[in-house]
């Protein structure tokens, strides 16, 4: 993978950290999902970057961006990226964001429009309220604010995140270990608690957002965090949204199919920029 220079950005909470690729086209923002951080793209940022203008950041209280205590719902996570567009990026972008970096996406198209030209959600937990608790979701997250907790160097946390997954390579696990050591364990405890969708309206969000929005949708039975009555009523609320679900594909889509997935947000994004063209 090439190598992409991380940088620094001073928002009015935190310092954010992000990476940037070359400028090989219009700006494009990658944001990662709960527990993760930037390099959580690698499988695809080189693809990308051929074509767009990439940034990736570290959401707060994940990677070495800064920590927000007790500020970790789901309304609070587009703040940053809100300004990481008016103050860095400076122009309308394209924005993907997998998983919480999908609901962050969500937020930011709602919030501020005009900042965004068209958007990418990946599997995201619009709807995860209604349902967390009985979720494969919940014992994984409970698992690794237990191995937060312990306050563990990087191997020794990969040797505990091993325990509860016998499937990822050695590489993912020690990626995983790394994003894990690095983030805030609040990130984790606000969501066990519920406090980070509890004031998070997902109608509303979904139908005050007017950009370009393609959902993609992994299978549940596979771990997907969208269930399809959910996906239905998203597909239904976005008023500019094209809908797509991977019936092979869990909850990662863009580590299981770096490929596909480059090549159909590529797809949707560059009509976009074909129909602008043309209007």
């Amino acid at each position: 993978m090439t190598s992409y220079p991380e940088k620094k950005f001073a928002a009015s909470t935190i310092e954010v950290n992000y990476a940037e690729g070359p400028n090989n086209g219009p700006p494009m923002v990658l944001i990662h999902g709960l527990g993760g951080r930037w390099p959580n793209w690698e499988p695809v940022m080189d693809q990308f970057s051929a074509d767009w203008h990439v940034y990736a950041l570290d959401l707060r209280g994940h990677g070495d961006s800064g920590r927000t205590p007790d500020e970790y719902e789901f309304n609070h996570y587009p703040n940053e990226v809100i300004e990481f567009l008016q103050k860095v990026v400076k122009e309308p972008a394209f924005l993907v964001g997998h998983s919480l970096g999908g609901v962050t996406t969500a937020g930011v198209s709602a919030r501020n429009s005009d900042l965004v030209t068209a958007a990418a959600l990946e599997d995201p937990p619009l709807y995860i309220r209604e349902w967390f608790d009985e979720s494969g979701f919940a014992p994984v997250f409970k698992s690794i604010l237990e191995i937060r907790n312990k306050n563990l160097d990087v191997n020794k946390t990969a040797v505990e995140l091993r325990r509860i997954d016998s499937e990822s390579s050695d590489e993912a696990i020690h990626m995983r270990a790394i994003a894990v050591t690095k983030a805030d364990p609040g990130i984790w405890e606000a969501v066990l608690s519920g406090r980070s969708s509890e004031n998070w309206k997902p109608d509303d969000v979904l139908s005050s957002n007017p950009v370009p929005t393609l959902l993609m949708q992994a299978n549940p039975d596979l771990g997907g965090a969208l269930r399809d009555v959910e996906a239905d009523r998203t597909n239904e609320l976005l008023e500019r949204g094209r809908y797509v679900k991977w019936d092979d594909a869990g909850h990662g889509m863009h580590n299981e199919h770096p490929e596909r997935f480059v090549q159909l947000v590529n797809a949707f994004f560059k009509q976009v920029l074909r129909r602008q063209s043309q209007s």
